[in-house]
């Protein structure tokens, strides 16, 4: 079996695209697809298909919003970056942030974490874990969340959980800060011109910066 022509697979998703307007356009890991956009590597594909794509975002006249979420924003040529009129960085969540992720996640497996009664930890309590999180993703947050509930489960006492088991769960893996802090902070340190995809922190739990020497 033949592989389909790339050029015409790209014409006629933009056709369904055309076709569907006013919609909105969302591409995910968008930069995966332009790798070696600038070298003849592939036969010139890369190079082709992003010129084309890059035609139509110019020329398009229907209504059509579109979106991408990129990891490695230096793939993709310069020319196509300019068309997007907004740039955001999504960084690691502050402290107010992760609280949240934290009560989103808990509420899918505990009661205790439902509605609008009252949780079962302190403040003290709750800084403390979020403090343990802190260079976790919110990805990495939810499956320790779910793990615990797993484990809740195996042991008999399913909706249950202890503050401890999360200090447990953060002990068996490296979160990706750590495990890819090169790639990481290149991201970070090319994402100083972009605009904050969230405010400051104004919750409870906010990190005050303190002088070391007053």
């Amino acid at each position: 079996m033949s592989s389909p022509n790339p050029d015409r697979v790209l014409k006629e998703f933009i056709a369904v695209v055309t076709s569907l307007a006013p919609c909105v356009l969302y591409w995910d890991d968008f930069d995966k697809g332009f790798a070696g956009w600038d070298s003849n590597a592939d036969g010139g594909i890369a190079r082709r298909l992003s010129a084309a794509l890059l035609t139509w975002m110019q020329e398009h006249q229907e209504p059509i919003y579109t979106i991408a979420t990129v990891n490695r924003l230096g793939l993709l040529p310069p020319e196509l970056v300019r068309r997007f009129e907004d740039i955001f960085f999504v960084d690691l969540p502050h402290e107010g942030a992760r609280y949240e992720v934290f009560n989103l996640h808990l509420a899918k497996y505990f009661p205790a974490f439902q509605g609008n009664s009252q949780f079962p930890w302190t403040d003290d309590q709750w800084r403390r874990l979020l403090t343990e999180y802190r260079i976790c993703t919110p990805a990495e947050i939810g499956n320790a969340v779910r793990r615990c509930a797993e484990e809740a489960f195996h042991k008999g006492r399913p909706g249950q959980i202890e503050l401890e088991d999360l200090f447990v769960q953060r002990q068996q893996f490296t979160p990706a800060m750590e495990r890819e802090s090169e790639q990481m902070q290149a991201i970070q340190n090319l994402a100083t011109y972009a605009r904050p995809a969230s405010g400051g922190d104004r919750s409870k739990f906010a990190y005050i910066h303190r002088e070391l020497f007053e």
